[in-house]
């Protein structure tokens, strides 16, 4: 493909495109992408460090909750931090979030919405900046949040341009949200927003074609599968002598109930140790466990290693035998991930390791998983003990699983088909805005 068709893209999220640390489904869909070609605006305080783009706008929502009060103009440009150093308001931010995630407040968020009503982010830099960037088309990733919506929207209405949506989860249906009033009314304004939004975009993409057939049902759009993608073409399958005990790996949050999730997984597997160490539980998270799993995780069966920097996850995931795939199987949380899909689970494809997945049986990846069989999958607690005692006990069955895993992603992930999908969509919609 020749790059000089590529169009200028301009992306609108939330979090910095940062190699070190976050998510990365964006970056992966964008490593195709020229650098020169492409640019973001995002709404956290964090720096950028990417190898995919230079070229960013900032609206830091730490200083746009002062600006609620000093009035000043809340948006700068700026560009790739090598460094990665961090600073005041990212700090302060983060500490704000982690306390919010803990436990989720819906007043909260109707009073960040008042924030980003009141707050000084329409501003002449952020105008200059998209006047400068020149994007022939818009990236829209459809968040849970109805103040990037109406910030999209403005972009959108200002440039008069072509734009395409993301969807990675459920933010449209009620199916996700639970009984609380005030997350019913605020899913019932965001659905308004997401529909206006992708009801008028020259292409939808999902993260899942389950995904994918609900949206273009509620949107009349014709959705594109789009997930994050692995260069198989240097990867091979390494069948590896297992350790001694097995070892069973979990590298990711503890949050939307996951926590309880892997409460009964540290059960589980302290039951199968009763009477030989057979299996050891390593629990790598940046999210600081409840007490009630603190107390599961005290034992010689399971070790809580706390925070570890994203470069090392991959090794790690390497040296292991079983990857942890969880969801909350809570009835209040169980489907507030029922879209999504994990730029984990890719990795752990790459990693040609058997996956051990637990989450409802409607979740989208468990679908997948299942459609597939491409991992050992439970779907209510009462299976986890069941499940993971026979692959302890079946060794065989975990080397089976290993290469089904590599074979599922080397099929459905692999980088250059993704990419070519990708392009090819994304030209096609820039053109149909000329």
């Amino acid at each position: 493909m020749n790059k000089d068709q590529f169009p200028k893209v301009l992306v609108i999220g939330i979090s910095p495109w940062n190699k070190h640390e976050g998510t990365d489904t964006l970056q992966s869909i964008f490593s195709c992408w020229q650098k020169d070609k492409l640019a973001q605006i995002y709404t956290r305080s964090g720096n950028p460090c990417s190898d995919v783009c230079d070229d960013f706008f900032r609206i830091s929502e730490n200083r746009l909750i002062k600006s609620v009060i000093n009035r000043k103009p809340v948006g700068e440009r700026v560009f790739n931090d090598t460094s990665n150093d961090g600073n005041k308001d990212f700090a302060e931010e983060s500490e704000r979030y982690t306390k919010a995630h803990k436990k989720k407040s819906w007043l909260m968020s109707f009073a960040r919405e008042f924030v980003w009503l009141l707050g000084k982010w329409k501003t002449a830099q952020l105008n200059a900046f998209i006047d400068e960037v020149k994007p022939d088309i818009l990236f829209i990733p459809v968040y849970q949040n109805i103040y990037m919506c109406r910030l999209q929207e403005y972009v959108i209405r200002k440039t008069k341009l072509p734009y395409v949506c993301y969807l990675a989860d459920d933010n449209y249906t009620y199916k996700s949200c639970g009984k609380n009033p005030l997350e019913l009314l605020y899913r019932f304004f965001l659905r308004k927003h997401v529909k206006k939004i992708s009801k008028n975009c020259k292409q939808m993409y999902t993260i899942t074609q389950i995904e994918g057939d609900e949206t273009d049902k509620f949107f009349g759009t014709h959705s594109v599968v789009l997930a994050k993608s692995i260069d198989f073409s240097h990867i091979n399958f390494v069948s590896k002598q297992l350790n001694k005990p097995i070892s069973l790996v979990y590298t990711g949050n503890l949050l939307i109930g996951r926590d309880s999730t892997i409460e009964k997984v540290a059960e589980a597997v302290t039951k199968i140790n009763e009477e030989s160490n057979k299996i050891i539980f390593h629990i790598y998270t940046h999210t600081p466990p409840k007490d009630s799993l603190l107390k599961r995780i005290a034992s010689d069966s399971v070790i809580y290693h706390g925070k570890v920097d994203k470069n090392q996850v991959s090794s790690i995931q390497k040296d292991a035998d079983i990857l942890l795939f969880v969801e909350s199987l809570k009835k209040k949380d169980k489907f507030k991930a029922r879209m999504s899909f994990s730029t984990k689970l890719v990795d752990y494809f790459a990693s040609g390791k058997c996956i051990f997945a637990i989450a409802d049986k409607e979740v989208a990846p468990i679908m997948y998983l299942k459609d597939n069989d491409a991992a050992i999958i439970s779907t209510n607690t009462a299976e986890i003990y069941e499940q993971l005692k026979r692959l302890v006990d079946n060794e065989s069955l975990i080397e089976e699983y290993s290469r089904k895993s590599f074979e599922c992603g080397k099929k459905n992930h692999d980088k250059n088909d993704i990419d070519n999908r990708f392009i090819d969509t994304m030209i096609n919609a820039s053109n149909k805005g000329k």
